[in-house]
């Protein structure tokens, strides 16, 4: 549990320094308020450190040494702007006491539930596996060979490779969804101060709703609760794409009061962009929010060429490291899709890809055959919406986003372009995408909270508003609000010391400062053209088995280079 606080408050540090640094170099005159400023400092230092490790894993392997450089040098680099040290100094000045052991308490607490044994299948079929190759390797040629879903591509997996050396012996895994996890927690209890202080934009309204429907199922509901406790890049996507969206409607919420922009000052609809260009890096299911996020930087105020210019370099900047791993790892830019495959030495048959895609996205595989006389679409949807209870969730929450949708049309005007236009556009796409590429629900949920929170923030923002404030004032003159905060500092002690104890007694001392390992299963040595690897004797998950470990190395499999072992990669026999 320590390692993850402490590694935590590293990442708050190195994160918000990055990407404050790039709020200052783009001179942006918006998100001026310091909780706004805070959390999208925070997640522009997310997508810039995860990119940059992914680029970095091109050429060398992301152990702790390599992720510690790379930290060092974009902080070294971020402090070069006057303007970043400034605003560090203020930062440091309103940081209290009270707010230092109110976010210690909040990070115990987080650590607490996410310091648990890893169980998440996906995490031993192939996530832990692509880590430790990112750790110990870098991104290898040909790795999809060996096993189809070593090839999936996420600047996630590079996000956590440094994190998860082998010294810690597969206990740490989890780490990195803990971090999202205190974000959004934190980025929540900043919007709901805003309400509570009566000083909600609308962006304000929305997180807080959307955090209120996404925060209890991902800590509660399965698979989503386990998913939690793994690396999986599912639960970074899940927030991106409400940031996102939360980034777009609060570039509305300071038109009025913005200071005069520099000349030379990127217009604000770059920070949608840059956001939405990280999702895709993590999971290509954020695909929607990168098209809508690109059209409203082209449209958003004024049309002009060169926006589109802008919008093609920034996106082939931020994207152009996923593209390039995975060609490297499988000769597919955007694998498991077969578009755009290349015919290299170490590619999959594009018959062995085409099946990974369509078993990884196609409706109507999942189902049998339909009966004659019934459309195979029809059949497959019937069929997957009786498999199981959260398909139907997901079917009426798809049928609930009708309402809001139409509730929001009629109060907004078309052609003042307002950003509301803009999320209900990325939940409109986002959903039709999901149905018709991979309708899992861990996919759906960030895209269909969408309409409903944002129907919620707009009814409370222009209805509920003055009746919010009324009820203020009459709870404040019941309950001494004002005093409040002197309380605070032993409220955050007694639950840091309740946490501590808690844990402590339900799991021992031994893993006070380190979580459980991931579990252990059986393996056998096998040997296929000089590649020695390990297979697991139960079942195809490897876990923490040493590498490589697959099911099976096809005899057509041989390595690249004898002279570099499996760092060198794998090619295909032609033969």
């Amino acid at each position: 549990m320590l390692y993850f606080v402490i590694v935590w408050i590293l990442l708050l540090s190195i994160n918000y320094l990055i990407g404050v640094a790039l709020l200052n170099t783009c001179q942006i005159s918006c998100f001026t308020r310091d909780g706004d400023r805070l959390i999208l400092s925070l997640w522009l230092g997310i997508i810039i450190l995860s990119i940059a490790l992914l680029t970095v894993s091109l050429v060398f392997p992301l152990s702790p040494l390599a992720g510690a450089i790379l930290a060092g040098s974009l902080c070294l680099l971020s402090l070069l702007s006057k303007r970043t040290r400034m605003e560090l100094r203020a930062l440091r000045s309103r940081l209290s006491k009270k707010i230092i052991l109110g976010l210690l308490a909040l990070a115990i607490a987080i650590a607490s539930l996410t310091t648990r044994q890893v169980t998440w299948h996906d995490t031993g079929y192939y996530h832990y596996q692509v880590v430790q190759w990112l750790e110990k390797f870098g991104t290898v040629p040909g790795v999809a060979l060996l096993f189809p879903n070593f090839g999936f591509t996420s600047s996630w997996f590079a996000f956590a490779a440094p994190l998860n050396a082998e010294i810690f012996d597969s206990r740490v895994s989890a780490v990195t969804n803990g971090f999202i996890l205190l974000i959004a927690t934190l980025q929540f209890l900043i919007c709901l101060t805003q309400c509570l202080k009566r000083e909600a934009y609308l962006s304000d309204w929305f997180m807080t709703s959307c955090s209120l429907m996404l925060l209890p199922v991902v800590l509660l509901v399965n698979p989503l609760a386990s998913i939690l406790i793994s690396p999986s890049p599912d639960i970074p996507i899940i927030f991106l794409v409400e940031v996102t969206a939360w980034s777009i409607l609060g570039l509305s919420a300071d038109k009025k009061s913005l200071p005069l922009a520099s000349a030379r000052a990127i217009r604000p609809e770059v920070f949608p962009l840059l956001l939405s260009a990280g999702a895709v890096t993590v999971k290509l299911i954020a695909l929607p929010v990168l098209l809508v996020s690109s059209l409203f930087f082209v449209f958003g105020k004024k049309f002009r060429t060169r926006q589109i210019f802008v919008a093609g370099v920034v996106i082939t900047l931020l994207i152009a490291p996923m593209l390039i791993s995975g060609v490297i790892t499988s000769g597919c830019p955007m694998y498991p899709s077969s578009l755009f495959c290349l015919d290299l030495p170490w590619s999959p048959t594009l018959e062995k890809v085409e099946h990974i895609s369509k078993a990884t996205h196609s409706v109507i595989n999942w189902a049998s055959p339909s009966p004659p006389g019934i459309h195979p679409w029809l059949w497959s949807l019937w069929h997957w919406f009786n498999s199981s209870i959260q398909k139907q969730i997901m079917a009426l929450l798809i049928l609930f986003s009708i309402f809001p949708t139409i509730y929001l049309t009629k109060r907004i005007k078309i052609e003042q372009y307002y950003e509301q236009l803009w999320v209900i556009l990325i939940a409109v796409s986002g959903i039709l995408f999901i149905t018709l590429e991979s309708p899992f629900f861990r996919f759906a949920l960030s895209y269909l909270v969408l309409l409903p929170a944002l129907g919620i923030a707009v009814y409370f923002q222009n209805n509920f508003e003055a009746t919010f404030n009324i009820l203020i004032e009459r709870l404040s003159s019941h309950f001494p609000f004002k005093d409040a905060h002197k309380l605070l500092p032993i409220i955050c002690l007694a639950l840091i010391a309740s946490t501590i104890t808690s844990y402590t007694n339900s799991t021992g001392l031994s893993q006070l400062l380190l979580p459980p390992p991931i579990q252990r299963i059986p393996y056998v040595k096998k040997e296929v053209n000089d590649i020695t690897y390990f297979s697991p004797v139960q079942n195809a998950s490897c876990w923490a088995i040493q590498l490589p470990c697959t099911i099976e190395v096809l005899s057509n499999v041989k390595l690249r280079n004898s002279a570099e072992g499996i760092a060198g990669g794998f090619v295909r026999s032609r033969n």
